[in-house]
């Protein structure tokens, strides 16, 4: 008899082989408490309500930001140092990080220049073609208003906006900006536009 590799009767017999498999299967799933391994912490999430919330906020257009243009040249450095409040352990309760042990992300990562321009204003664009790091294809160009489609096609890369609690946690007050790494710190420049 000569087999074929299309054939619509082996489809049913596959099917058939498959649907008899779950029905022998159903009895044996049993849900069990498999214990607990480690310190537990409490959680921390939203729940499924909050969470279709924020989904629904996420789904809308962000509000720009408005930032006053900078009259004059400020900067201020920041230091991403972190300082762990508790013991971490491990699933057998080693101590992994102590308390009080500080981490710092900038020695071990490259932080990316972020590069904060209000796009509404074409003086600030051109401002960008002679910054600093600009033509670096790592730096990030952020926009607080503006048409983000228009300026990505204009420096031909993935622009991005301006979300206030990013402005609040690196002290972005007025733009344009430039946040960049200066060893294990960062150093955010505030420039008026000449």
């Amino acid at each position: 008899m000569k087999r074929f590799k299309n054939s619509p009767v082996k489809g049913v017999i596959e099917i058939g082989v498959l649907v008899l498999c779950l029905f022998m299967n159903i009895g044996n799933v049993q849900a069990k408490d498999l214990g607990r391994v480690g310190p537990v912490y409490p959680i921390i999430e939203k729940t499924v309500v909050l969470s279709k919330n924020s989904q629904a906020q996420r789904d809308k257009p962000p509000t720009p930001l408005t930032l006053p243009v900078a009259s004059v040249e400020t900067k201020h450095f920041l230091d991403l140092t972190y300082t762990v409040p508790w013991d971490i352990t491990d699933a057998e309760g080693n101590i992994v990080y102590t308390k009080g042990y500080r981490y710092n992300p900038l020695k071990h990562r490259r932080f990316r220049t972020m590069i904060i321009i209000d796009a509404s204003e074409p003086d600030q664009l051109d401002w960008v073609d002679h910054a600093e790091d600009a033509a670096d294809p790592m730096t990030r160009i952020v926009i607080t208003r503006g048409d983000l489609a228009a300026v990505s096609r204009r420096f031909n890369r993935h622009v991005y906006r301006l979300h206030p609690q990013v402005a609040k946690r690196f002290g972005i007050e007025s733009v344009p900006t430039i946040v960049q790494q200066k060893g294990a710190i960062l150093a955010v420049t505030s420039t008026p536009v000449h």
